[in-house]
């Protein structure tokens, strides 16, 4: 056989393996090598956060990611339109010229949400401050701005303003922690806000605690209504109180020696003033009821109540508000919780949920990631089940949690984990798949090529801000995303102060099959057409190839469309 007729015989073998394999489920997804998405960005003193990254709902090929510079405390978009092979930092800026601040020094909250609408309209929102509003803690506002072009431009809307109030008026939404829009039903889109308010007027033994709140528009953006304190109703049950004392007195070192001063709210503990919420995760499902997960908190209550999840649910576009458990009053229950929808399991569909909480309550640092699920529209919940896998008798922590559903139905859950550090305080980026909605979980992947270096950067010592990864799943591949120190160089004096080095973004794509191919009856047909030709010339050519002795090279065939980044010749299989 002539080297020719054996190249042929190879792309014939190939192309019927790629008409068998791309059916097959089985096949273990790639990873692409990190891309650095800031690498335009030549500032000696930049550091981003980690960006929250959101796939166009139309081309899986455009990926769009919101982050805050935290020394400018400036917010801004970076996008792909090629799958992750490259990125651009936008110059518009989603800020109001007068409200030009967006990092809030928040608690491991993304510095900007995004979502889409109808007509491909990108809504993004995020805090909105200037000096004069006194900074972080003072008044700060709530912004959503819409962009018509993927974010070369940005119209953006006050959605709550709190500036220029004083005392105990004051207002402060901080962070954003929850976004969504009804792009289903009615004539325009309804957005939903979900951020933690606080009131710095009130003080000492008189504070109030953060207050999870909701703001609404029901006019795509244009306008919203008052910020509907979802926790309020709630804690007006004494009931609901009372399960909570209770389990401050099970707490570790629970008892205290302080006197609160008569006629404060301390001295007072059982009141609903003294209990509010951290700023909720808000999604939609497709009938329009929009939900809202946040965990309780408290204000003036020593011993602490334990933590607790809860869940309010609206059916007339964010009015009225019906709230039930997640959880009880337990101390293995974390503080940090989102919460998606996705269509699957039923006439109300699947909320999906992940928090943070502990095996070993009193451990420092140590904390795992749980999952938990709704298919009643969140009146009932399944236990908690932990995702990660990493030998509990290590105590490795697992932190900030990000869930996303895919268009195919595939739940995706990304966090932190500190089990491959090295020993100088690191973490990477891990995530676990389910593909049966939410019943089994993959083993954890690790995204991250090299553990990130938290020594240097913003998050030294946790002084600043810690977001949750990226995640934006399509439905052939899911990006991700990070903040890295890498770049930073170690050997100059300023990089190990306490905030000094660099953050940049990186960015990897798991890819679980070809974009554009797939099991479809017609890719099958073609594929198999075209082996047929391929086996037909093949002995054609082996003819010719008797009567001149001559060889002759083939031209090359390609596969499918594929993410560009998961082309790299670094890509290597998942961990499993």
């Amino acid at each position: 056989m002539t080297s020719t007729t054996r190249r042929l015989a190879v792309a014939a073998a190939g192309l019927m393996v790629l008409a068998q394999g791309a059916a097959s489920a089985a096949d273990p997804p790639a990873l692409t090598t990190p891309v650095h998405v800031t690498k335009e960005d030549v500032n000696p003193v930049r550091t981003y956060s980690a960006p929250n990254l959101l796939a166009h709902p139309k081309d899986p090929m455009v990926v769009v990611g919101a982050f805050a510079d935290l020394r400018t405390r400036r917010c801004g978009l970076v996008r792909t339109m090629d799958g992750g092979s490259t990125w651009k930092i936008l110059d518009s800026s989603p800020s109001p010229a007068s409200y030009p601040s967006c990092n809030s020094n928040p608690r491991g909250s993304f510095q900007g949400l995004l979502a889409f609408g109808r007509d491909n309209a990108l809504y993004y929102a995020l805090d909105g401050w200037d000096t004069q509003d006194g900074g972080i803690n003072g008044n700060v506002s709530m912004v959503v701005s819409r962009s018509t072009d993927l974010g070369d431009t940005w119209q953006p809307v006050i959605a709550r303003d709190a500036r220029n109030k004083a005392g105990e008026a004051q207002e402060s939404y901080r962070p954003i922690t929850g976004f969504a829009v009804d792009a289903r039903t009615g004539g325009q889109d309804k957005v939903y806000v979900g951020s933690g308010r606080r009131q710095p007027g009130f003080t000492g033994a008189n504070a109030l605690p953060v207050q999870p709140v909701v703001a609404t528009s029901t006019d795509g953006g244009k306008t919203f209504g008052e910020p509907v304190n979802l926790a309020e109703s709630v804690f007006t049950d004494g009931a609901v109180r009372q399960k909570a004392f209770q389990s401050a007195t099970t707490a570790p070192n629970a008892s205290t020696t302080t006197v609160p001063a008569p006629g404060t709210r301390a001295a007072t503990p059982d009141q609903p003033a003294n209990f509010g919420g951290f700023g909720p995760s808000v999604t939609v499902d497709a009938k329009g009821t929009v939900y809202a997960m946040w965990p309780a908190t408290y204000a003036n209550l020593l011993p602490r109540p334990s933590n607790a999840i809860f869940l309010s649910r609206s059916e007339d576009q964010g009015k009225t508000w019906t709230t039930s458990p997640v959880t009880g009053f337990e101390w293995n229950i974390g503080s940090f919780s989102t919460v998606t929808w996705s269509p699957e399991g039923g006439d109300q569909g699947t909320l999906h949920a992940v928090a943070d909480g502990y095996e070993k309550v009193g451990v420092t640092g140590y904390q795992d990631i749980y999952y938990y699920r709704s298919t009643d529209g969140g009146r009932t919940w399944s236990e908690r089940r932990n995702v990660t896998d990493d030998d509990p008798k290590d105590l490795f922590g697992q932190y900030y949690p990000n869930i996303a559903v895919a268009p195919n139905g595939r739940i995706e859950i990304a966090f932190w984990d500190s089990r491959d550090d090295p020993g100088y305080r690191a973490n990477d980026v891990y995530m676990t798949t389910s593909n049966d909605n939410g019943a089994t979980w993959s083993k954890n992947i690790r995204v991250t090529d090299k553990p990130i270096d938290r020594r240097i950067g913003v998050w030294s010592t946790n002084f600043d801000i810690t977001s949750p990864p990226g995640l934006a799943p399509a439905k052939a591949y899911t990006m991700l995303a990070w903040d890295d120190t890498r770049n930073t160089d170690l050997s100059s004096p300023d990089a190990t102060a306490l905030g000094g080095g660099l953050q940049d973004i990186y960015t990897a794509a798991v890819q679980y099959e070809e974009l554009g191919g797939g099991t479809s009856s017609a890719a099958k047909i073609a594929l198999a057409g075209v082996v047929g030709l391929l086996v037909v010339g093949l002995a054609l050519f082996g003819v010719s190839m008797l009567s001149r002795r001559k060889d002759t090279g083939p031209a090359s065939s390609t596969g499918g469309r594929v993410p560009p980044a998961a082309k790299s010749k670094d890509s290597q299989p998942l961990r499993s």
